[in-house]
């Protein structure tokens, strides 16, 4: 049975809030392995955040949707931060950024039957690529060349590989690899093509405190250290078999 998005949303809310009102609400998208609604305890990074949060005593909520929104939310006022960003989102979004929690590997995905060859980025000069609308990619990787064609979400981007309407996907390594191996029309079908393009730091951020509030990248930060130092930061990347950066 499939669930509306907005239906999946709300029960995703609820649970990582545990039924509990919250001290501060962050944004972030499906990006599996390290976020997803359909994750236990939500995926790496939301398990890392919420936990490091509640060793300094706050609970957290954590709302899912399209990354394009994600951005729009911080400037509603409603959340305190994002999950999952990149360096250059952190800055245009004006966020305190905490400190690394995985690198991402940005790279081209592509169909098994038709890899696209090339020893330089000027030689995809034409070439088809889709590109998720918000990500803050390199400008440099998009000032190559290749058109870059927008959708909402990465999946929507290898399905339209997979049916030929793309020549790549431009996309982080682990998160393209998970969904082409969870989902059954695209398992086989496509692949990563090396060498990764980039190598980007994923972090949270979180908008700047106003008076009489919290300092929440502060608190996170406090709460990662805690993590580390009891070893619960490592049994968390194991439970999701994620490797230490």
């Amino acid at each position: 049975m499939r669930f509306p998005l907005a239906l999946c949303a709300l029960l995703s809310c609820l649970f990582l809030s545990c039924g509990v009102r919250a001290d501060l609400r962050l944004a972030t998208l499906e990006y599996p392995p390290y976020c997803s609604q359909s994750l236990p305890q939500g995926g790496s990074i939301i398990e890392l955040t919420t936990r490091a949060f509640a060793t300094q005593g706050y609970k957290v909520q954590v709302d899912f949707m399209p990354w394009a929104r994600v951005r729009a939310a911080l400037h509603s006022g409603h959340y305190q931060g994002a999950l999952a960003l990149w360096p250059r989102e952190v800055v245009e979004e004006n966020l305190h950024a905490s400190r690394p929690l995985f690198y991402s590997e940005l790279g081209f995905f592509v169909r098994k039957d038709t890899p696209v060859d090339f020893k330089d980025l000027s030689e995809l000069m034409g070439r088809k690529v889709g590109v998720v609308r918000g990500y803050g990619y390199p400008a440099s990787v998009l000032r190559s060349g290749f058109r870059a064609e927008e959708a909402v979400d990465d999946i929507s981007n290898l399905r339209k590989l997979d049916a030929g309407r793309f020549d790549l996907v431009l996309l982080e390594r682990v998160v393209g690899q998970y969904l082409v191996a969870t989902d059954e029309h695209l398992r086989g079908k496509l692949q990563w093509q090396p060498p990764a393009l980039e190598r980007i730091p994923l972090l949270a951020g979180f908008t700047a405190p106003r008076p009489g509030q919290p300092d929440w990248a502060q608190i996170y930060e406090r709460g990662l250290r805690d993590l580390l130092a009891s070893g619960e930061y490592t049994r968390i990347l194991e439970r999701h078999n994620v490797a230490p950066n």
